[in-house]
């Protein structure tokens, strides 16, 4: 499939439907175990029937670990993203990646007839599959930076996101953060 058809593709395509679902007075590590518990890198933070936000991994590694927080007494609307996005699902790829690309995010939320039905990811968008699991490279080996597709073990963050582009994606410049090959 050409590079111009796959961006025509429907967004329904690539998302996911289970998704771990909290509450922005939940606590995060409340938040940690729901989207454990799903198998997830993300939460979606609802009101109602209402998408208020979404919590990932990194929000939870990045502003509670390493700011050395307790995950046990800060709430995830104090670390969540939000607004949150959405797209319609019969919106084409293309369409999902200029969003993403346009608010500077890697998940929006999918909805039919305004009722949220998924999440679409950055991820599933490069690769093309709505399930699979990428662990982050500086997780899984702390020491050293792996690429987490073949292993092959790199010098920088730069060298390994280059590498990715080149060898994984098929030289996009997503990882480079050119957006004009989109």
């Amino acid at each position: 499939m050409s590079l111009r058809d796959s961006l025509s593709q429907p967004v329904s395509d690539y998302m996911s439907s289970s998704f771990a679902q909290v509450s922005a007075t939940d606590t995060v590590a409340e938040a940690a175990r729901m989207m454990q518990k799903a198998d997830t890198t993300e939460a979606v933070v609802v009101t109602g029937p209402i998408l208020q936000g979404i919590v990932t991994e990194r929000d939870v590694l990045y502003k509670v670990v390493a700011a050395g927080l307790n995950p046990s007494m800060i709430k995830v609307r104090d670390i969540m993203s939000s607004p949150a996005h959405t797209i319609d699902e019969a919106a084409s790829v293309g369409e999902a990646i200029t969003k993403m690309s346009e608010f500077g995010i890697r998940r929006l939320g999918v909805t039919r007839g305004g009722k949220l039905v998924g999440i679409i990811t950055q991820k599933a968008l490069i690769t093309g599959k709505a399930d699979q699991n990428i662990p982050l490279p500086e997780l899984v080996h702390p020491e050293r930076l792996t690429c987490p597709y073949c292993n092959a073990v790199m010098k920088s963050k730069e060298e390994l996101s280059r590498h990715i582009d080149r060898d994984h994606i098929g030289g996009l410049g997503l990882l480079q953060g050119d957006s004009s090959k989109w």
